[in-house]
């Protein structure tokens, strides 16, 4: 059911992409041929000759193999893509244990495989670039130059294809940006008129001269010397180049436009939820969110689409009848939604844990120890941490969405399910867990291990100087290093954990402390508060440390 929902929303989002395409292209058609007709006494555009009709269609067409380029790699996460040393390793592994007769390890072979799916999709999207440039300038650009052959054109146009494409993926314009608002659709396609313009004009005022160097190497037309460019006259050269480079801030205008229509479209908020009124809300309000959020084995569009509007149901005070329904009687939906939304958090802490045996080694040469435990180098080490990572956005939806329901629950959880069924102590445990992982790759502590720690009075926080986490952390081009892409995103995170943690302690902070701040610290209601069982990551005396700390509001 989930799968079949899932792809409906995705074909129809497709579709309707295709279609603003379609109009947004016209538009630039006509544009195009205002400023370039070649005949200023006839407004053919207005009554279109049969082939001004035909090159109409070539251009939409051209324009249609970008937006199917564009299906091949947009993704709702940053993956990695297999690179030649990943190629030509998999190769020889694979080899050797044929060899050998050793069985190959089922999640190396689907890691190595979604790898080189991924590089697989985007030479795909490159080619058809690289055709849809060709296309696009020929059709804009040959009833203008007529002298001009028509694969002389199109020559330039597959190269400025070719390099917006490598571009495109070189800036990862690939991966959607949900908006932290969502606008009305008209201001959403507004507010981005004026960078699609200055992108385009970049790109074409800089590519065209290269793409003419390029022509001259494979055209199979013989290109005129300067002494009959002369004869025929500098101006209609210069004209020739004009409209050349024009044309190529056309063409890749359409392209910018189909990109900001394709975010704009897809990140737009689904509503998972029957009709106000109808019996499907009046039984199974939440029935159809579970389905998609509970299909782990997916993770598309479409469930990133229903975590967002989970978290907006919420934060905010729409649809108040579906939050409502969470709370019912039993308590198994909202069981479900917690389980659903701690699962994306609390793997994270696990790669982010795993990934702390690679730093916190015995030896303090870190390159050393992690080239000889795992025959990495610096961009190896880079690519998993990316990994690592990849589902940041999702983490953060899920961290805002346990937050705000577990402090909406004081007031609106009329049956006391939220506590009872427990899921306030694995809420609290699950973010005080992710939040001490991420703040040690942040440098805020030396060293992640509990023991030795006899009570929370007794856990020393160190400052991030020491340790050999702090050191790497520190080191220049480290993926953590201050300023760079991992940090932020870490920083980020860091701080929507300790707003979450924050927005329970403002609601709950009296039910959770009890009795007043001593010079024996502070009594915290662990049983009711924090899980009993190991937690993810650290130690109970550390998270009730942690935990203390924020009710003495000193966490920042």
């Amino acid at each position: 059911m989930a799968l079949g929902i899932g792809r409906d929303i995705e074909a129809k989002r497709w579709l309707r992409c295709m279609i603003w395409q379609s109009a947004g292209t016209s538009a630039v058609w006509i544009f195009w041929h205002c400023m370039f007709s070649g005949n200023s006494n006839r407004f053919w555009w207005f009554v279109p000759s049969a082939w001004s009709s035909f090159w109409f269609l070539v251009f939409q067409a051209s324009q249609f193999l970008f937006l199917l380029g564009k299906m091949f790699v947009t993704t709702c996460q940053e993956r990695e893509v297999a690179s030649g040393l990943d190629l030509v390793s998999g190769v020889w592994k694979l080899t050797w244990n044929v060899l050998v007769g050793i069985s190959w390890e089922p999640e190396d072979a689907r890691h190595l495989s979604s790898k080189i799916s991924r590089i697989r999709d985007q030479i795909i999207f490159t080619l058809l670039c690289a055709i849809s440039g060709f296309f696009s300038l020929v059709s804009l650009a040959s009833t203008e130059l007529s002298p001009v052959s028509i694969l002389d054109i199109g020559v330039r146009g597959a190269w400025l294809g070719f390099v917006y494409a490598c571009f495109y993926l070189y800036q990862k314009k690939q991966i959607l940006t949900f908006p932290i608002i969502q606008r009305s659709f008209a201001y959403s396609l507004k507010i981005g008129s004026s960078r699609l313009i200055i992108t385009s004009a970049k790109l074409g005022v800089l590519v065209m001269p290269v793409a003419e160097i390029f022509s001259d190497f494979i055209s199979t037309v013989r290109r005129q010397s300067l002494h009959e460019i002369l004869a025929d006259g500098l101006s209609l050269f210069f004209w020739q180049q004009i409209v050349l480079v024009f044309g190529a801030i056309c063409a890749t205008l359409s392209w910018e436009l189909c990109h900001h229509l394709v975010q704009v479209i897809l990140t737009r908020r689904h509503i998972f939820a029957p009709p106000l009124g109808s019996t499907l809300a009046e039984t199974q309000p939440s029935e159809q969110l579970l389905s998609i959020l509970e299909d782990v084995e997916n993770l598309s569009l479409v469930q990133h689409l229903a975590y967002l509007d989970l978290c907006i149901v919420a934060e905010r005070n729409v649809d108040t009848w579906r939050r409502t329904a969470f709370f019912e009687e039993s308590g198994e939906t909202y069981k479900r939604i917690i389980s659903a939304c701690l699962g994306p958090l609390d793997n994270l802490t696990l790669r982010l844990a795993n990934g702390l045996e690679i730093f916190e080694t015995k030896s303090g040469d870190f390159l050393k120890q992690l080239v000889l435990s795992r025959g990495l180098d610096k961009k190896s080490e880079s690519s998993s941490v990316k990994e690592i990572f990849r589902d940041i956005q999702l983490c953060s939806w899920c961290a805002r969405t346990v937050a705000s329901l577990t402090a909406t629950s004081r007031l609106e959880d009329r049956y006391g399910v939220a506590q009872l069924s427990g899921c306030n102590k694995a809420t609290l445990s699950s973010l005080l867990s992710c939040l001490l992982v991420v703040e040690v790759y942040l440098g805020r502590r030396s060293s992640a291990r509990g023991v030795g720690f006899v009570g929370p009075n007794s856990i020393k926080w160190t400052v991030p100087s020491q340790g050999v986490v702090a050191d790497v952390v520190k080191r220049k081009g480290s993926p953590f290093g201050k300023g760079s892409s991992m940090h932020k995103k870490a920083y980020a995170l860091a701080d929507i954990l300790r707003t979450s943690i924050y927005q329970i302690i403002a609601v709950f902070g009296e039910e959770i402390m009890v009795g007043s701040i001593s010079n024996k610290g502070l009594a915290i209601a662990e049983r009711d508060w924090l899980s009993q069982t190991t937690p993810l990551y650290g130690s109970h005396e550390m998270h009730l440390q942690k935990l203390g700390l924020f009710l003495e509001y000193r966490v920042s």
